[in-house]
C-alpha cells in the first residue's frame, strides 16, 4: 500500500498499484463506521453499497472502479487514481475564458448527476471534495457511499456534507434529485467566487444562515459571471425545492446551449 491520499468519516484512501494490471489505483478502504454502512445497505431491500454500484456505472465523468471486495472485514474499493480536485479551479473564474473553462467542467459534473439521476439514484454527496480532475483535465464524480435509490424509504434524515445541504435535508425532509441541484448549485457558487455561500465557524451555523439567509450572487460580490450562469446558479440555490431548476438534465442542456453560443468543445 502507497501513501495515504485523504481520510473520511467513514474511510481511507491510498495510492496503490494494482498487481494484476500494474496500474495506479486509489484504494479506498472502509474504516470500521464505514463498514457498519455498508453492511446495513447490504441487508435493506432498497439500498446497496458503493462497492458493487460504482462497478455497474459508466460514465465518462464517473471515477471508473476497478474492482472492489466485501470478503471479511475491511470492505474495500479500488478506482482509477485521479491527481486533482476540482478545489484547484476555485476562484479561477476572473474573465470571460476564465468562465469559458469553468462552464465546461461544470457540464462534466452536471452529465455525470444527470446519468446517476436517469438510473433512478440520488448522490446525495455533491460537494467540492467529491469531484476530481484526471489529467486531460476531465472532471470525475466520486464518492457512492450515501447514494441511495430515488424510490428507498430511507430517503429522509440528514446526510451529506453540512456547507452543501439542501434546505430540505437540514430539516430531514425527503431527499429528491433536486436535493442534488442544490449541491450543484453550491459547488457551482464556490468555484465561481472563491466561497461558500453560508459560512461560519461550526457546521450548525452554517446550516442555520443555509435555511434562513439568502445569500449574495457573484456580481453583487464583485466577481466575474456572465448574466446567463449567474441566472442559473440562481435558480439551483432556491431554498424551495419547487421552485429550483426541476432536473439536472435540463442543467446539462442549459450549461450546453451556452457552450454551443460561445464555441467551446
Amino acid at each position: 500500500m502507497g501513501d495515504l491520499i485523504c481520510s473520511g468519516g467513514f474511510s481511507d484512501v491510498f495510492k496503490a498499484i494494482q498487481v494484476k494490471n500494474q496500474i495506479l489505483v486509489a484504494m479506498k478502504i472502509l474504516n470500521e463506521a464505514g463498514c457498519r454502512v455498508a453492511s446495513l445497505m447490504e441487508k435493506h431491500h432498497s439500498t446497496v453499497w458503493e462497492g458493487p454500484l460504482m462497478k455497474r456505472l459508466d460514465h465518462p465523468n464517473i471515477a471508473r472502479c476497478i474492482d472492489f471486495s466485501k470478503k471479511g472485514r475491511p470492505y474495500w474499493i479500488a478506482l482509477e487514481y485521479l491527481e486533482r480536485k476540482a478545489s484547484d479551479y476555485v476562484g479561477q473564474c476572473n474573465n470571460k475564458e476564465e468562465e469559458n473553462r469553468m462552464i465546461i467542467l461544470l457540464s462534466e459534473v452536471i452529465s455525470a448527476v444527470s446519468y446517476l439521476h436517469e438510473r433512478g439514484y440520488i448522490h446525495r454527496d455533491l460537494c467540492m471534495d467529491n469531484i476530481l480532475v484526471d489529467r486531460a483535465g476531465t472532471a470525475k464524480l466520486i464518492d457512492f457511499g450515501l447514494t441511495i435509490p430515488t424510490d428507498s424509504s430511507v430517503v429522509k434524515g440528514r446526510a451529506g456534507t453540512p456547507s452543501y445541504m439542501a434546505p430540505e435535508m437540514i430539516r430531514s425532509w425527503t431527499h429528491t434529485e433536486l436535493t442534488d441541484i442544490y449541491s450543484f448549485g453550491v459547488v457551482m457558487y464556490e468555484l465561481i467566487t472563491a466561497r461558500k455561500p453560508f459560512r461560519g465557524k461550526w457546521k450548525e451555523e452554517r446550516m442555520t444562515r443555509s435555511l434562513n439567509l439568502i445569500p449574495l450572487m457573484p456580481s453583487q460580490l464583485g466577481r466575474y459571471c456572465s448574466p446567463e450562469l449567474e441566472e442559473l446558479l440562481q435558480s439551483c440555490l432556491e431554498k424551495d425545492p419547487s421552485k429550483r431548476i426541476q432536473s439536472a438534465r435540463e442543467i446539462d442542456n442549459t450549461l450546453f446551449l451556452l457552450r454551443l453560443k460561445r464555441g467551446l468543445t
